[in-house]
């Protein structure tokens, strides 16, 4: 299916964006999860064939591609930077990128609060801003990480390693992490405890919560990669134990790539974490920038930000937010409990069917994110039959098949990605 500008036009476009949007306000039932006639169809990508490749990058939904094809019409015909500018308020809403109602739908959605979200660029962004923060280096303390941490995020620790940084990596065993092995190398110097929720590889949600446990016995704190799993899977930062974690919105957020959040407990901002870059605005007070300068103030005077923004430089994606507004939306209504209850049969399925085609799991039994992951006997052939079947998954590592599932997908899929490898 083409999105193309009559499709968009033919879709309601024209329609205020309350109308489109029902942020808050209950005006778009519920999904039926992977039922054909709801959430299913909202994804034009299900026409193209089975899609279960979310880990990689997850569709937006029709109603999203809507919006953004909305935003680009405002930059294209009633752009405004000016408050005072008599637009609409449609114009007015897109101007501000509801930036502000998207923290609040993305704190809500890990529970935390508002203040202690900041927006940044991506994932790995976000936990170099934390470990910069912490001048962990500096005072000679370690990090301790875990073979199954996003790579991108292990390559950041073995640069740091280079130049000095007393890293400590925990190598899974059997594609599982034992909180006992934690135990042995967290000690009183470490400083951060760095983990990835959900992995990326085999789709194992980390026992993060008795990780962080050692970690506070110790007085060390929990960063959390959060990437494949927010919007997937619950998450309850206080209750998980996790001081720290950030995610891009282009998987289970169903949004864009560029913009991420960067979560930072209330009480550890500007102490323990400590903002390293800076950007804002100042104001003169002199002449001939104003004409009666104040005596009992300083020549260039400026607020230093406040929470979690003190940790934002420069501008982020406004479209971006904008996208996230829809699909923050979506998953609220839908409910990320609902979304994990329909996943899981659909993996579990997978596990037990697959293993008896000849593709071991290495994934859990009983592991409940929507990601499973398989050994492949002949990954050629299974290259060959997936796109015959018009099934993308992804196939990497020499030998491995991830399979990630999500509202769009049904029992259906999952059958028939084994009926085209069987």
């Amino acid at each position: 299916m083409n999105l193309d500008r009559r499709s968009f036009l033919a879709g309601g476009v024209a329609a205020s964006v309350a109308s489109q949007l029902g942020c808050g306000q209950g005006s778009e039932a519920a999904p039926t999860l992977g039922d054909l006639g709801s959430a299913r169809q909202d994804f034009p990508r299900n026409t193209n064939g089975v899609y279960m490749n979310h880990a990689s990058q997850h569709p937006v939904r029709m109603q999203t591609a809507r919006v953004m094809q909305q935003y680009a019409d405002y930059l294209a015909n009633e752009c405004t930077r000016a408050g005072w500018y008599e637009a609409s308020g449609e114009a007015k809403g897109f101007a501000g990128a509801y930036k502000n109602e998207v923290k609040e739908l993305f704190a809500k959605l890990i529970n935390a609060k508002p203040s202690e979200i900041a927006f940044c660029l991506s994932t790995t962004v976000g936990e170099n801003i934390v470990v910069n923060g912490m001048g962990i280096q500096e005072s000679g303390g370690n990090v301790v990480t875990n073979d199954l941490h996003y790579s991108s995020c292990l390559y950041n620790y073995k640069m740091r390693q280079e130049r000095g940084l007393d890293v400590r990596i925990v190598k899974h065993k059997d594609w599982q992490l034992d909180p006992a092995d934690f135990e042995g190398v967290i000690n009183g110097d470490t400083k951060l405890v760095a983990l990835t929720l959900v992995s990326n590889v085999n789709g194992l949600l980390a026992p993060v919560k008795e990780i962080a446990d050692i970690a506070h016995r110790n007085g060390a704190y929990v960063y959390a990669d959060i990437i494949q799993g927010c919007g997937a899977v619950p998450i309850d930062v206080q209750a998980m134990g996790i001081d720290f974690a950030s995610c891009s919105t282009y998987k289970w957020l169903m949004g864009l790539r560029g913009f991420a959040y960067l979560y930072i407990k209330d009480d550890l901002q500007g102490t323990v974490v400590k903002p390293t870059e800076f950007g804002a605005g100042v104001g003169f007070n002199y002449q001939p920038w104003v004409e009666n300068p104040d005596p009992t103030k300083g020549e260039i005077l400026y607020n230093p930000k406040q929470k979690a923004s003190q940790y934002e430089v420069g501008n982020v994606s406004s479209i971006g937010a904008v996208c996230q507004r829809e699909a923050l939306s979506f998953i609220h209504r839908a409910g990320v409990d609902a979304i994990q209850t329909h996943a899981t049969p659909l993996t579990d399925f997978l596990q037990e069917e697959m293993p008896k085609i000849g593709y071991e799991s290495i994934t859990p039994k009983g592991n409940r994110s929507p990601i499973a992951t398989f050994r492949v006997p002949d990954p050629k052939e299974a290259e060959r039959r997936l796109n015959e079947a018009k099934i993308e998954v992804t196939l990497r590592f020499g030998n491995q098949m991830r399979v990630s599932v999500s509202v769009m997908n049904n029992q259906e899929d999952v059958e028939a990605l084994v009926a085209a490898l069987a």
